[in-house]
């Protein structure tokens, strides 16, 4: 199905293009495909999206200010198109909305300019692009014709679906416990409703793998999308650096056999501190810029973690291709980096190379390291197959404090993720990635949290050195916490906390203030506050004005601190995009002013850039990348995101679901996390998932809410509910499609019943 998006994208061109060439570029080949892209034409010139220019070429009509955005819906009702230039998010009302639904790409003209607070308001043109194509429903009868009609879950979508068709689900009273997967077939248009037809039949109690199929269609993520049968590029090893005399080590904490591949580090002493290098698989030099293996990688996005599995992102010839193997020569990206003794970075430089790892660095291994006394000279049985490399590991971890204690790009909290077979891969650290806006707290027996410690450093050199060759490159922006959520806080903090300081005035930074909770004895609590106001990450593209004259810029690129990702390019496509822009300047860039010049600049070495007063690229591969690097590319890849957080939000909260299901109607232990108006939340302790108490339920007073003491308490009795309160509760009700758990608050008057009927019973039996 061809859509607005794809009709636009073949339009974008200065020259316009005729109708037969438009269906040439879309592959449009039938009759009636002919037919429907005509309409589409005859539409879009009515909305003044499309024009004729000479010789009746269609072309993008840019004399009307339209913007793209995509449609953000609440539960409640509330629409905004969150705009693609990163401008105010516009509101949408209802009679505007024009049959677009949530998550929708579309067109919207401005009918209102915002003042004061307000947004400014608009009117959905058309839709671009549509974000669902099947979605999970529940089919019901209608209530007045008894048909069976399907109304999706999202109840951001709230719409009717009639349903085409129905066979075998055409029954009176459908299962309750079946969902539906729903595919589209039309859209709604005017006064008529969308229609679609009933893929299959999902169970909300079909197990582990049942409840991955759930959450991977609710997430609208695919696992049926083909991969091109296209060789990956073989790499010349011409102009690489052979370093298959190092023996380099790769570190891994994931267990399955799908797990993606990482980075391999070695290290040594080198002039009073410690020189290390970074190896990285290659992709971006085995596939074409804009080829079909390249669309498909960013089709895919990224790697998805199915809790102790994987749906995997590249396919299975790049992966067999890139991935390092123990004692083969591999080809790779690396970066070697000099820091002296402080942890301060004194040097470094990009190369191609080919390197030979000698060995698997374990959890088991740094176990045993962490549990070695500083002065035993036996070594543990675990570390006997990894006798010589020793040296080169503990170089490793003593370098990985140190810079683990100057990072401030992410900030660092602990990770709680119940201890279950079914999330085993996910509790254990993902190398580079901030879900949430925050990052894992450094493990010392994790292997992979160590191996965290180097991706991010390397990530932050090369935006540095992109910035110094002005070359654009996709890099994570860490959003600050606004002031007032800092200060809200702190007052949490110093109720459960006397010992947290703040300074004098009062106030106090994010980072100091998070400091401050390692050595409090309700640091957890704290953690979860935090999680709470941490704004979160988003990509961005990173562009300098390619008509300012190189000689006369007047920055530092070495003291930039953001993140530009690619060490990593079997987890996520942002990954291959950077080591795309990073091969190109190691293999096709200019290193010397003329061809007769003997002056040959290093591009991969540090401040080699104030050295280069020359164009590195010739026009023509400026221009690709030019073209390549785009707003549009940005967005689809955050979309990705979101995708993957919420996927991996949902099959953390319905494994606890499934726990709380097993203990429904049982008293447990639990400590309150977070207080509101309408009650109160609370962590069971065994299975670490969080629960409601709502004010309803609490019968034996009216209980007002203080937000300022963050607490509830009693008209009459001031009994109190407050943050890190140990209470007992009773779960009532699991919602495993929503992601809740109802609890009841056990009293002191039941427990302490229960407790003397169990005497009771014991007493009888004894006699």
């Amino acid at each position: 199905m061809t859509s607005v998006l794809n009709i636009l994208e073949s339009l974008d061109c200065e020259d316009g293009l005729e109708v037969s060439k438009l269906e040439r570029s879309l592959k449009i080949t039938k009759k009636i495909d002919k037919d429907y892209l005509n309409v589409a034409i005859k539409a879009l010139t009515k909305l003044g999206i499309v024009q004729t220019i000479i010789d009746d070429k269609l072309t993008i009509n840019n004399d009307i200010d339209f913007l793209r955005g995509r449609v953000r819906c609440s539960s409640k009702g509330y629409c905004f198109v969150v705009r693609e230039d990163q401008g105010e998010d516009i509101y949408i009302r209802e009679g505007n909305l024009n049959n677009a639904w949530h998550g929708d790409s579309v067109i919207v003209l401005i009918t209102k300019q915002g003042v004061r607070r307000r947004a400014p308001e608009g009117k959905i043109q058309c839709v671009l692009q549509r974000y669902n194509e099947t979605l999970l429903a529940k089919v019901e009868p209608d209530k007045s014709t008894g048909e069976l009609k399907a109304y999706p879950l999202d109840d951001r979508i709230p719409v009717t679906i009639e349903l085409e068709d129905v066979i075998e689900t055409n029954k009176k009273y459908p299962d309750k416990d079946l969902i539906h997967e729903i595919k589209i077939t039309k859209y709604p248009i005017a006064q008529f409703n969308a229609k679609g037809l009933i893929v299959r039949e999902l169970s909300i109690n079909s197990g582990v793998e049942g409840d991955i199929e759930l959450l991977l269609s609710k997430n609208n993520i695919s696992k049926s999308l083909v991969a091109p049968k296209v060789a990956p590029k073989k790499i010349s090893s011409k102009g690489r650096s052979d370093l298959t005399a190092q023996p380099s080590l790769l570190f891994e904490s994931w267990e399955s056999p799908n797990s993606p591949s990482l980075p391999g580090l070695y290290a040594q002493p080198y002039e009073g501190g410690n020189r290390i290098w970074v190896h990285a698989p290659t992709i971006s030099e085995r596939i074409n810029l804009g080829g079909k293996l390249d669309r498909y990688l960013k089709d895919k996005g990224e790697v998805i973690c199915l809790g102790n599995n994987w749906l995997e992102f590249l396919n299975e010839s790049l992966r067999s291709a890139s991935q390092f193997k123990i004692n083969e020569e591999c080809d790779a990206i690396s970066l070697m980096i000099d820091i002296n003794a402080d942890g301060n970075i004194t040097d470094w430089k990009f190369i191609l190379s080919i390197i030979k790892p000698v060995k698997i660095i374990t959890p088991k291994h740094l176990t045993a390291i962490n549990n070695r006394k500083a002065k035993s000279k036996s070594v543990p049985i675990a570390l006997k197959g990894i006798k010589d490399n020793l040296e080169v590991l503990y170089t490793l971890l003593h370098s990985a404090k140190i810079i683990n204690n100057m990072n401030n790009i992410s900030i660092k909290l602990d990770e709680f993720i119940p201890k279950l077979e079914r999330l085993s891969e996910l509790s254990k650290t993902f190398p580079g990635r901030d879900f949430h806006g925050w990052s894992k707290t450094y493990d010392c027996c994790d292997p992979q949290s160590l191996i965290d410690i180097y991706i991010r450093l390397s990530n932050n050199i090369l935006s540095k050195h992109l910035i110094g060759y002005r070359l654009p490159f996709i890099y994570k922006e860490h959003e600050e916490i606004d002031q007032l959520s800092i200060n809200e806080l702190t007052k949490s903090a110093l109720a459960l906390d006397k010992k947290i300081t703040v300074n004098a005035d009062g106030t106090i930074t994010s980072s100091e203030l998070i400091k401050s909770f390692e050595s409090s004895s309700e640091k957890k609590i704290l953690h979860k506050l935090v999680k709470h106001i941490i704004p979160g990450v988003h990509l961005k593209l990173y562009e300098i004005n390619t008509h300012e004259d190189i000689t006369h810029l007047n920055y530092d690129a070495a003291q930039t601190n953001i993140e530009s990702p690619w060490c990593c390019p079997s987890l996520n496509y942002w990954n291959i995009f950077n080591q795309f822009i990073l091969t190109l300047l190691l293999s096709e860039g200019k290193s010397k002013s003329t061809s007769r010049s003997k002056k040959t600049v290093e591009l991969g070495k540090s401040d080699s850039w104030r050295e280069v007063d020359w164009e590195i690229f010739p026009s023509k591969l400026k221009e690709i990348i030019g073209n390549y690097s785009n707003l549009r590319l940005i967005n689809n890849l955050n979309e990705v995101r979101k995708k993957s957080k919420s996927f991996r939000n949902n099959i953390i909260s319905i494994a606890q679901g499934r726990e709380a299901q097993k203990i429904i109607g049982q008293e447990v232990t639990a400590i309150i996390t977070g207080v509101q108006s309408y009650g109160f939340f609370a962590e069971i302790d065994d299975i670490t998932a969080e629960g409601l108490v709502h004010v309803s339920t609490l019968g034996d007073d009216w209980y007002e809410y203080r937000s300022r003491q963050n607490l509830l308490i009693g008209r009459k009795s001031k009994k109190t509910y407050q943050l890190a309160q140990k209470i007992n509760v009773r779960v009532l009700k699991v919602d495993i499609l929503k992601n809740q758990i109802d609890l009841e608050l056990v009293t002191e008057t039941e427990t302490e019943t229960e407790t003397i009927k169990t005497i009771k019973v014991e007493s009888d039996n004894d006699d």
